[in-house]
């Protein structure tokens, strides 16, 4: 198993081994100007590997494994769900060798459910298995008994399992490889290598000869999961063969899109709004009025209640957020005033709307954001100016987050808050 250092996103540059940072610059993570760490995922670096976690993450040593766990766990879910999931790093908000990982979670996971690669051969035998009355009708003689003839050589088939062939031999190489590098973060503390695949032999030749003896295998096989391991083998031979998978590397650079991705999923009462608000209208010179839609207001993520007269509008922000210096500024929180007002329009004024931030952490550094005047010496709420409501703020674990996102469940105590604020 590879040794795994952990590390945190925005960390400074000055704080991270320079061997890590000299692989960083290589794949372009790193560019001239940064002084941070502007990177969230996997990657290694000689025969470890280094994992930067979410900021404020706040995972302990004997729960680090976990985290790295859950990361790549998330990772791979936000690659597979987005339709742009390509490598890319000029966008910034793809995953970075979201491909080649997936392949690689693939290949874990049938193994973790099927184990081992079987050939399934169909021998010939006589008086042992399933009858096959033709061919002994053909080449049977029949003697007669009661009128009717009875054979006494049975034709008959049966089905016997090679463990031991090269397919077999491929295929625990492959997963030996993938277990030495991802086995124990793919799969938390399980340990699910056995014995068996630790005695199964070297296969023959090199990778150019693994893949057509693969091909071959495949024209001869049937079961769809036999299909499916095969191409999954050679798919991920011929990666390997191009651009050594031993590299890894798989993460973001700008992570607050998957922040924002994640609590969009995992609030419950999410309310699909944007649709409906407000859209810019040009006049041309023509005195034509045209909407422009795509160019209208766009929420993170907008809640509404059970009983449908509480609004809870999110902006999930991926900030420090440890002090006012480090928190969203002024064109983030006129967003925020605009967003209640179009709500406030499109659902009535009887309704409750509620304004909120979300900040990764663990520690509650800032509880609201509030307007007052310039000059104004502010002791108290009351002091600030009432035509702009509070802008709450929460602070997610990144940990949990990415927990349950990989898991599929929901942020149940974080969504009461929201509906049932209290400072």
């Amino acid at each position: 198993m590879s040794n795994i250092r952990y590390f945190t996103d925005r960390s400074l540059l000055k704080k991270i081994p320079e061997e890590i940072l000299s692989v960083m610059r290589s794949y372009g993570l790193i560019v001239i100007d940064d002084v941070k760490i502007h990177f969230c995922g996997v990657l290694s670096y000689g025969d470890d590997l280094a994992i930067f976690l979410p900021r404020n993450h706040k995972a302990l040593d004997d729960e680090s494994s976990m985290a790295g766990h859950y990361l790549l766990k998330a990772l791979l879910k936000y690659f597979r769900e987005k339709e742009s999931g390509v490598y890319s790093q000029e966008q910034g908000d793809t995953v970075i060798g979201g491909r080649s990982f997936s392949q690689v979670a693939q290949l874990l996971d049938d193994y973790r459910t099927n184990g081992l690669y079987v050939r399934r051969v169909k021998e010939q035998t006589i008086n042992a298995g399933k009858v096959h009355w033709p061919r002994t009708i053909a080449r049977s003689t029949a003697f007669p008994a009661n009128g009717r003839p009875v054979y006494l050589d049975l034709a008959t088939s049966r089905s016997r399992y090679i463990a031991n062939c090269e397919t077999a031999k491929i295929h625990a190489q492959v997963i030996r490889e993938l277990f030495t590098t991802y086995g124990h973060l793919w799969f938390g503390n399980s340990n699910l290598i056995d014995d068996r695949l630790l005695q199964i032999g070297d296969p023959v030749g090199d990778k150019t000869t693994q893949i057509a003896y693969l091909e071959r295998e495949l024209r001869l096989s049937y079961s769809e999961r036999d299909i499916f391991l095969i191409k999954g083998l050679i798919k991920y031979l011929r990666l390997e063969k191009g651009t050594a998978v031993s590299n890894v590397l798989i993460g973001v650079r700008k992570f607050h899109t998957l922040w924002e991705a994640m609590l969009d999923e995992c609030l419950i009462g999410k309310y699909p709004v944007n649709s409906k608000l407000p859209v810019p209208i040009y006049r041309t010179k023509e005195d034509k009025f045209k909407a422009m839609a795509r160019k209208g207001q766009r929420t993170d993520t907008v809640l509404k209640s059970n009983e449908g007269k509480k609004f809870a509008i999110v902006d999930a922000k991926y900030y420090e957020a440890s002090s006012p210096q480090t928190a969203p500024g002024w064109p983030d929180l006129v967003k925020q005033f605009y967003y209640q007002d179009a709500l406030s329009i499109l659902e009535g004024n009887d309704s409750s709307i509620s304004n909120h931030f979300i900040f990764p952490g663990t520690v509650k550094h800032i509880k609201s954001v509030h307007v007052a005047g310039r000059l104004k010496e502010i002791k108290s709420e009351g002091d600030c100016l009432p035509e702009y409501q509070p802008i709450y703020c929460h602070y997610q674990d990144p940990g949990q987050l990415l927990e349950v996102y990989a898991k599929n469940k929901k942020l149940e105590h974080l969504t009461y808050k929201l509906f049932n604020i209290k400072i």
